[in-house]
């Protein structure tokens, strides 16, 4: 932490003189928000300049610019809010925003495959990825409803542009529950405003911390707002893939192109946690003890649906979209531990699952991509003769998924389970470590394939190079950060003190 703390002072003091110019002439309250605003206006750039080139070395730079205008301005050098207080810059947020800009990358490395040379698939991209980074720094419900609008609105043309015929019909399932999930989310504005006042997330806390403290005479005004924190916890479940709102996902994932899937499992997901998580630890921290009951149970359900059903696929984009809802029901039990290290738990799985998830989806894709056909198992037989990297690259992320020693997937995994035996739920512990030995048996059927069984066809097989490469940045992280957890595990540690002074 210390190390990436360094680097990251080095290259502020060198762009000091661009900072201090964009000082100058941007707006101070537009600061720390100009992230978001860049992407939207590389955003633009790349939708004139695909009128007739290539715009995707423009959506780089707008990636790569935000990344350098969150390392110049410190929110714990400066104030930390834009738009007056509707959006903030803290420690928890810096984590979930960088996790995007990072998927935000590989995703644009991948869409060389496809998409990538068209203007409106980048700049439905970048809008999606800008409204992204306003969800993780929402303070307040409302800016949070309609930064998540900016965000979702274009994944569902972006899903229905996929390449197969399907497409539309994944992208009508995904729009149509995201439609629910949105009157969900203004129902329980709507209750929270009628019933406090307010919508701001802070002022919200101190009158449930009222409330709560003496609720007798009061109990329609508790039972309301708890109506209210049960509405955003479903409309947020619709939207981050996790019971009773997972039924989108599978046709979703595996009928969009690749790239476009990797941005939702890896990207979209982490922002709806990030957003659910500031809503339950912010402005109802203090009725912590009636929310995290109901979130084990979404949890334990999630994980068991999303495992039961991976295990009956044959389709590889599907396997992998039920192992993603499977992976958001672990993350929850760090959710449900409702303290500092479950806090860290669900930050550090979230950034880990991101990469692991993001590389698996490309890889697949690449493959559909070469072989004309969605893959199955019968694709991957023989794969490590064929492609050797890909094969063993492949083999790297399952084990990771899987929570395999020598990978990060298992220290993620193990600090979830210690925050729940920690809060005291060992039978919540337990459940996702039996969750997770019955995940191999759709993991390991990956490797069985792929190194046990003959080839149908023994010619080798060439995947795009620049995906390629993406994959193994990912799979090289993966084991870096098995033998280095803390250098991400620090920032999650901080994210979380955030909600535990």
């Amino acid at each position: 932490m210390l190390q990436l703390d360094a680097i990251a002072e080095s290259l502020r003091l060198l762009l000091t003189p661009l900072s201090d110019l964009i000082l100058t002439y941007v707006p101070t309250e537009w600061i720390m928000s100009l992230p978001a605003i860049t992407l939207v206006l590389f955003g633009m750039i790349a939708l004139v300049v695909g009128m007739r080139y290539n715009p995707l070395g423009i959506s780089f730079i707008g990636v790569i610019l935000a990344i350098f205008e969150m390392l110049m301005f410190d929110p714990r050098v400066m104030s930390g809010y834009s738009f007056g207080t509707l959006f903030v810059r803290d420690a928890f947020s810096d984590f979930f925003m960088y996790i995007v800009l990072i998927v935000a990358i590989l995703v644009l490395l991948s869409s060389t495959l496809w998409g990538g040379d068209k203007g409106a698939y980048n700049f439905l991209l970048l809008i999606s990825f800008a409204g992204a980074l306003w969800v993780i720094m929402a303070t307040d419900l409302v800016a949070l409803f309609l930064a998540w609008e900016i965000m979702s609105t274009p994944t569902y043309i972006l899903v229905a542009l996929g390449p197969r015929r399907e497409a539309i019909d994944g992208a009508t399932k995904y729009f149509v529950m995201g439609l629910l999930a949105t009157m969900l989310m203004l129902f329980g504005i709507a209750l929270t405003f009628g019933v406090t006042g307010t919508t701001e997330l802070s002022v919200l806390s101190e009158y449930v911390n009222t409330l709560w403290a003496s609720p007798v005479g009061n109990e329609p005004a508790a039972y309301t707002l708890l109506l209210a924190m049960v509405l955003f916890l479903v409309s947020f479940g619709f939207k981050v893939g996790i019971f009773p709102g997972w039924q989108w996902v599978p046709d979703a994932y595996a009928s969009a192109d690749g790239s476009v899937t990797a941005y939702l499992a890896g990207g979209s997901k982490k922002t709806g946690v990030s957003a659910l998580l500031r809503i339950l630890m912010v402005g109802f921290f203090f009725a912590r003890i009636e929310w995290a009951p109901l979130i084990a149970g979404v949890a334990i359900l999630t994980m068991i649906i999303g495992n039961v059903l991976a295990l009956a696929q044959k389709d590889i984009m599907k396997m992998l979209a039920y192992s993603s809802i499977a992976m958001m029901g672990y993350l929850f039990i760090g959710v449900a531990a409702a303290n500092e290290i479950g806090m860290a738990a669900a930050g550090f799985h979230a950034f880990t699952h991101a990469i692991m998830k993001t590389a698996a989806f490309i890889l697949i894709w690449a493959m559909s991509f070469k072989l004309t056909k969605r893959i199955t198992y019968d694709d991957l037989a023989g794969l490590s003769k064929r492609a050797p990297a890909a094969a063993a690259m492949f083999a790297i992320l399952m084990l990771s998924l899987a929570g395999m020693p020598l990978t990060v997937g298992f220290w993620s995994k193990l600090v979830l389970f210690q925050s729940a035996v920690v809060a005291g739920m060992w039978w919540l512990a337990l459940i996702g470590l039996l969750n997770s030995v019955f995940s191999l048996g759709y993991y390991l059927r990956v490797l069985k394939f792929t190194y046990m069984e003959e080839p149908k066809d023994d010619s080798k097989l060439n995947l795009p190079m620049i995906p390629m490469v993406t994959v193994a940045i990912c799979v090289i992280a993966v084991i870096a950060l098995f033998i280095f957890p803390n250098v991400i595990l620090d920032y999650a540690f901080e994210a979380a003190q955030l909600f535990f002074p």
